[in-house]
């Protein structure tokens, strides 16, 4: 039969499952997939995938029986299984040559086309694989009102299929793709959940849910750059400067007419007019102080009320080293991107047709480094308007306190003067919010029977009324992800962050008829 599958399908699964179950006490699963797809050659379309799963109902064991009747159930299980990834580009190979127009006119006056050379196509490409082990138990307890499941599990994925390394330029192409990459996922998960009915009629339900899960770069090629993948990377991550304040006045030197005295500086250090590379700067009062001339760019100079980065290599400059991992300069990993500590409370009541539920939920951990006006003050006047958070909170003479720094127009970068990557306006996307908040009311069926209905129930219903957030009052959602919406994950609103539809808070009255 699979050889017959084998000839005419090419995307195809066979499975064979075996079960095993000994005085439902012990329980086993095995299973095994032969699974085939066209996408890669012959010699390698066709792959075998098992998995296994085991439990063991514990609490049907005799010295057990000291745990009853607290103890309804208890089962503790694992189980091991691997699968192939086919969500693979179908032209993988395929070599093909990149198309582009130069700034050359022809002699119909039109920009040139031109060609590259031929991309370069490994010939061993093959599945990536996925194995998954998971460990857990589930147990219900007090008459099975109460119950707990808890699963601890590993993802790794094998054979990614990423760029190679140790490609020389001179080979006048990119590095071809192959199976180099491996990351591994690590989570769990814990839910909890209530239900019971009083003796009067009363009933209550309670649910809540708490993951958290993190994903590291096990394998890849030899890149040890910061702003790249590498081994032992947490997926997610971001690589900033430390904040220590802003400057002050007190902080520079001033002449007898009351300006600004200036200097030239050249790797965090005073140095002589004219030297090669050197930038003029405010003059620090501190004799010891650290010029941020690797940060300075343009007209901007640092002075009173611009943020003051932390020399974190104490070499007495500002930089950014080899950019590697070994040495980042004085960036360090200030956040990370991916939500961490999920969790969900689920709440509800019922009593003499009057029903009561709220449903909430939350992340627990989270930053971004934010893009766009909402984020960064002064990110492009185009833009439009300055959220009143930043608008009523930025430094002046007046205002030494304040948390903004000084306005200066960031010509549409986010990664620049006052808003390098850094600490202290790092995003803090952590929330509580209170998704759904309903109370209904059913007629009594002695009613609703002499009118030939099985159920009449009126309602209202509160959505996304109350968010507890961590923004300092900034107008984006908690939940955004900077240039994602759910109609377009490619560039949304060119990556600024808060700028699509927010969620929306909305009332709403029903009635529910069942005939």
């Amino acid at each position: 039969l699979l050889r017959y599958l084998k000839k005419i399908f090419y995307n195809s699964v066979a499975e064979l499952r075996i079960n095993y179950n000994y005085k439902e006490k012990y329980l086993l699963e095995a299973n095994l997939r032969y699974d085939g797809t066209s996408k890669f050659p012959s010699g390698m379309k066709w792959r075998w995938f098992p998995s296994f799963s085991a439990g063991w109902r514990l609490s049907e064991e005799a010295f057990m029986e000291w745990a009853k009747p607290a103890l309804n159930s208890l089962k503790l299980r694992g189980s091991w299984g691997i699968i192939g990834d086919q969500t693979v580009d179908n032209g993988l190979y395929v070599s093909s040559l990149g198309t582009g127009q130069v700034n050359w006119l022809g002699a119909d006056g039109q920009k040139l086309f031109y060609r590259g050379t031929p991309s370069a196509v490994a010939s061993s490409i093959t599945w990536q694989d996925i194995a998954t082990l998971d460990l857990g138990f589930d147990a219900r307890f007090f008459h099975g009102d109460f119950g707990v499941t808890f699963d601890w599990y590993q993802r790794d994925t094998r054979n990614m299929i990423v760029p190679g390394s140790g490609i020389a330029y001179t080979f006048g192409a990119a590095a071809p793709k192959g199976n180099y990459g491996s990351l591994r996922t690590r989570g769990w998960e814990v839910s909890l959940d209530y239900n019971h009915r009083f003796n009067n009629g009363l009933g209550i339900n309670a649910m809540f849910t708490l993951s958290d899960a993190q994903t590291e770069i096990t394998e890849y090629s030899d890149t040890r750059l910061i702003s790249d993948y590498y081994v032992g990377k947490k997926y997610g991550e971001i690589w900033g400067y430390r904040t220590e304040r802003l400057y002050q006045k007190d902080d520079f030197v001033y002449d007898n007419n009351g300006e600004l005295v200036t200097v030239w500086a050249l790797n965090g250090k005073e140095v002589a007019a004219g030297t090669p590379g050197a930038k003029e700067m405010n003059k620090l009062k501190d004799p010891n102080g650290v010029y941020q001339d690797f940060l300075q760019s343009g007209d901007f100079k640092f002075g009173p009320g611009d943020v003051k980065y932390a020399d974190l290599n104490g070499d007495g400059k500002l930089g950014n080293g080899a950019g590697t991992v070994e040495d980042p300069g004085d960036k360090e990993i200030i956040g990370n991107e991916t939500p961490r500590f999920e969790y969900g409370i689920r709440l509800g009541a019922d009593y003499k047709g009057f029903d009561f539920s709220i449903f909430m939920q939350g992340v627990g951990k989270r930053q971004i480094w934010g893009n766009g006006f909402l984020a960064i003050p002064g990110y492009n006047t185009a833009d439009g308007a300055i959220p009143d958070a930043i608008a009523s909170d930025y430094w002046t003479e007046e205002n030494t306190g304040a948390f903004y720094a000084r306005p200066w127009n960031q010509s549409g970068s986010n990664d620049a003067y006052n808003y390098y990557k850094q600490s202290r306006y790092l995003l803090d996307m952590s929330y509580f919010r209170i998704k759904n908040i309903t109370l209904g009311y059913s007629l009594p069926e002695n009613i609703i029977k002499k009118v030939r209905m099985q159920k009449a129930r009126i309602y209202l219903a509160l959505e996304n009324f109350f968010t507890f957030d961590n923004l300092n009052g900034l107008p984006i959602d908690p939940e955004a992800i900077s240039g994602y919406s759910m109609f377009n994950a490619e560039n949304y609103n060119s990556g600024r962050t808060g700028v699509g539809t927010p969620t929306f808070k909305s009332v709403s009255v029903g009635v529910q008829l069942n005939f």
